[in-house]
Order: C-alpha cells, then sequence, then structure tokens
C-alpha cells in the first residue's frame, strides 16, 4: 500500500514537471519522462530550457 502511495505522489510532481515544460521548448512529453525517471533532474532541465516565444505577428 505505501509503494502505491509513493507511486502516485512521485506521478502526480511528474505531472506538475510536465505541465512546467509546456510553456518550454522541452515540452510536456519529455519533461514528464524524464520527472518519470528523477523529477529533481526533471524539475532541472525545464528550468534550464529556453521558454516558447509567443510572437504574434500582424499580418
Amino acid at each position: 500500500m505505501e509503494r502505491l502511495i509513493l507511486l502516485v505522489i512521485a506521478i502526480g510532481l511528474a505531472y506538475g514537471v510536465g505541465c512546467m515544460g509546456r510553456s518550454r521548448k522541452i515540452g510536456f512529453w519529455l519533461a514528464f519522462i524524464i520527472s518519470l525517471l528523477n523529477v529533481i533532474v526533471g524539475l532541472i532541465v525545464v528550468l534550464c530550457s529556453k521558454k516558447i516565444d509567443n510572437v504574434e505577428s500582424n499580418s
């Protein structure tokens, strides 16, 4: 039962890091997969990746 709780917490944290990756060049899925392996490393990778430029043209 304890392992199930830890698994749910780990997946939840990885999802959170994946959501942070949506606004970055790394994207949700890559951030999520890296975070499943190690949440701290995933968070560092997401924070080090560049933000997506949301520049809209008026043409």
